[in-house]
């Protein structure tokens, strides 16, 4: 008789833990007893590797992040900015460029602010010479092979579309070439697809 309680009570905690695994359902209970998805959001924005033709040039990924603050990505009059006005959404990417028989990285941040006003202030401090900006990748260490140590000699672009401000800085991976050229990638990289800020 105790053997077969003990049979039983060993079925029923065995029961427990199979329905309770999850098995192959990623499937999870909130605190409430609701049921929620547990599987990781669909990153639906470019992955490395993808490419963008724009205006005759491909532009190919090559790095991508995205971060939750831009006080803590930010130098100069624009990182004071952040500190009393934090943004909701940083995406920084770096995109490879074949130009005039050279080699181009381009630097793209998109910064999505709290409200439209703060969007406007924030691109006419980061178009002001001397003011700082919002740092790319490459000033953070983060880079891809070919890529240079850090933007120099950089052309700068700016957009800025309701609450989001869109930043791009080109430059030669290599040998320099034109400074034209770089102007007019920066610009034409204002059409790039978002990294998803």
């Amino acid at each position: 008789m105790v053997v077969a309680l003990a049979l039983v009570l060993l079925a029923g905690v065995l029961g427990v833990v199979v329905l309770t695994s999850g098995g192959e359902d990623a499937r999870t209970a909130d605190p409430a007893g609701a049921t929620t998805d547990a599987s990781p959001p669909v990153d639906d924005g470019p992955q490395p590797g993808d490419t963008e033709l724009i205006d005759g040039v491909t532009y190919t990924l090559q790095v991508r992040q995205r971060d939750t603050s831009c006080a803590d990505h930010a130098y100069g009059s624009v990182a004071s900015f952040f500190a009393q006005n934090e943004c909701t959404g940083l995406a920084r990417s770096l995109w490879s460029a074949e130009a005039e028989g050279g080699t181009a990285v381009v630097s793209v941040a998109e910064v999505t602010m709290p409200a439209e006003s703060l969007a406007e202030a924030l691109r006419a401090l980061a178009d002001t010479d001397g003011s700082g900006n919002v740092s790319d990748l490459l000033r953070e260490g983060v880079g891809y092979p070919g890529a240079p140590a850090r933007l120099q000699g950089a052309q700068y672009a700016s957009s800025q579309r309701g609450e989001e401000v869109t930043i791009v800085e080109s430059a030669w991976a290599g040998q320099a070439g034109s400074g034209a050229v770089l102007d007019v990638l920066a610009s034409s990289a204002l059409a790039l697809p978002a990294s998803g800020g």
